[in-house]
């Protein structure tokens, strides 16, 4: 296992050195977290390939806010004050952009401001649920226990994040080769080709002659497919930001087969983690509704919870309200509602949040595993119908040669 040098700041704001073993860099990040250190440089030990952790300036990642999250935690938890908290995270954070916004916080901080003041003037970095769950916190004088329950909401959101994009990747891989590989065709290879069938004109097969005309117009005009492209994504974009046109992208995200399935219950999943995790930092369930039906992020689905809100408005119970709901399947609101008659409705949400990540991951791969050799069956057609329409003058050619 290799070994790794450390300089890290105690709790109490004094230096140490030291060396431990570690997987990686970043595990030996977490076990110096989990002893209340606060690294300054790590660096791998002997065999010449010591890398120090030094300072970064680049885009601030979720993984980064996850991180600042866990380590304020653990600070506050061992009794260091929050402004003197936020100066040491501000030191050791390897992000210099990330730095800034922290010693923004922190100055906002010692001018008065509460914490979730001060985070809410960052909105891109700290959500609607980020600075709730402070808020809750705060007002509660739990901030700690809060600032856990963030760190591990998004520690489980990212996971099921990086899940799907990873079951992705090999479809993405195989959509970006094969069409790669037409476009090859198509611009280099059959024109080349079709010089030799030039005095046949007419006399060539239908499929040859149109497999020609498509490759002379890429040829010819690539420029103005590729403008059309971008005029394209411009105005898939546009349509995705109205209001109209993400209804209707919603819509059919969850109609499409198999991909829909996925779609709802992913959008469950992030609503039922999102409501437990709320409701377990005691905000109060009606602002708790509010945000967790913006991280469905689906606006047909979101309809069901604007119901739920009116229904709660007026006295009602979540369970009965969404008895009426077309996404949220009877499981879903039968576990609601003992959730509810219990007093523990939060833990039930995150259990059910839970499973139906495993949900999503399995129907992930089934989907994958279902769309992968359909998706290699069409590339295989395409590029052996191309091929094939061009061999075909030559096969007839060859049977002229052997009649005469």
């Amino acid at each position: 296992m290799p070994q790794f040098t450390y300089k890290a700041k105690k709790a109490d704001g004094s230096a140490t050195n030291g060396m431990l073993q570690a997987d990686t860099e970043r595990a030996a990040i977490d076990t110096l977290g989990r002893q209340g250190l606060f690294p300054l440089e790590i660096q791998e030990f002997g065999g010449g390939a010591a890398k120090a952790r030094t300072k970064r300036r680049g885009r601030i990642k979720v993984d980064d806010i996850g991180l600042f999250t866990q380590q304020l935690g653990d600070l506050l938890r061992a009794g260091v004050p929050l402004n003197r908290a936020l100066g040491t995270l501000t030191d050791t954070n390897s992000n210099d952009a990330f730095a800034e916004i922290i010693e923004r916080v922190r100055l906002d901080v010692s001018s008065g401001k509460t914490l979730h003041d001060a985070l809410s003037k960052h909105p891109k970095l700290f959500n609607t649920l980020f600075v709730s769950m402070v808020k809750a916190g705060e007002t509660g004088g739990f901030l700690e226990e809060v600032l856990f329950r963030l760190s591990s909401f998004i520690e489980k959101d990212q996971e099921l994040r990086s899940r799907i994009k990873s079951a992705l990747a090999y479809p993405t891989l195989l959509i970006i080769l094969g069409s790669g590989a037409i476009a090859f065709l198509m611009v280099f290879f059959i024109p080349k080709f079709s010089e030799i069938f030039k005095d046949m004109g007419s006399n060539l097969p239908t499929t040859t002659r149109i497999v020609m005309g498509v490759s002379y117009f890429v040829r010819d005009y690539w420029m103005a497919l590729i403008a059309a492209g971008i005029l394209g994504g411009v105005a898939w974009k546009r349509m995705g930001d109205s209001a109209a046109g993400r209804r209707l992208l919603d819509q059919v995200k969850i109609a499409t087969p198999l991909f829909g399935d996925i779609a709802k219950k992913n959008a469950i999943a992030r609503f039922t983690r999102t409501l437990g995790t709320l409701l377990k930092s005691g905000v109060p369930i009606l602002g708790a509704l509010e945000i967790s039906k913006e991280a469905m992020g689906n606006i047909i689905l979101q309809q069901d919870i604007d119901e739920a809100s009116a229904g709660v408005k007026q006295g009602r119970s979540l369970a009965e309200i969404l008895k009426r709901s077309r996404t949220f399947p009877a499981m879903v609101i039968d576990m609601i509602s003992v959730g509810e008659e219990s007093g523990n409705l939060d833990g039930v949400l995150i259990n059910v949040a839970d499973s139906y990540d495993k949900q999503v991951d399995r129907a992930m791969k089934v989907f994958i595993a279902l769309f992968e050799p359909i998706l290699l069956v069409i590339m295989a057609a395409v590029i052996g119908f191309v091929v094939i329409s061009m061999l075909l003058p030559v096969f007839t050619l060859s049977a002229s040669f052997g009649k005469s």
